[in-house]
C-alpha cells in the first residue's frame, strides 16, 4: 500500500540509458509516461523492455494548466490532456482530480491557484509532471 494519489499501470517500451540517469518510457492504455531514475535504480529493479510496472506520482507533484489560455511552453514530458471531474477546495489548498481519457489523475494545489485559474468540473485542463517525479514499482 502506498499513499500517492496517483498510481498507474503500464509496461516499459524502452529504457534511454545515460551516465547517471535513464529515461524509462512507459505505455499506459493509450498514454505513454517518461520516468528518470537513476541508472543503478533500473538495475536494483532489474528493468527491461515489456516488464510491467507501476508508475507513481504524488499528487503535490502534478501541475495543473488551464487549456484555453496562451500557449504555454513547459519542459515536463509527462502532459495529460483532460477534463476536471471534481474540486475539494480547502482553506489553504485544493484536490483536483482530472480525467484524461482512461486516466483518472489528482493534483494538490494552492486555494489561491485554484481561485485564479477560475476552475470548475467539466474545465478543460492539463496535467502535467516532470519525469523526475514519477516514482516505478515493478511488478
Amino acid at each position: 500500500m502506498i499513499s500517492a494519489q496517483n498510481q498507474i499501470k503500464g509496461r516499459i517500451t524502452n529504457i534511454q540509458t545515460g551516465e547517471a540517469m535513464s529515461l524509462v518510457t512507459i505505455q499506459a492504455g493509450d498514454h505513454t509516461m517518461v520516468s528518470a531514475i537513476t541508472n543503478h535504480g533500473v538495475k536494483a529493479l532489474a528493468l527491461k523492455a515489456n516488464d510491467t510496472v507501476t508508475a507513481v506520482v504524488k499528487s503535490t507533484e502534478a501541475m495543473l494548466i488551464k487549456d484555453g489560455g496562451p500557449q504555454v511552453k513547459i519542459s515536463a514530458r509527462n502532459l495529460f490532456k483532460g477534463q476536471v471531474a471534481s474540486i475539494d477546495k480547502g482553506e489553504a489548498m485544493g484536490f483536483v482530480k482530472v480525467t484524461a481519457g482512461s486516466l483518472h489523475l489528482g493534483a494538490a494545489i494552492t486555494r489561491h491557484a485554484l481561485d485564479e485559474m477560475q476552475l470548475a468540473v467539466g474545465s478543460s485542463v492539463t496535467v502535467a509532471i516532470k519525469a523526475t517525479e514519477v516514482m516505478l514499482i515493478k511488478e
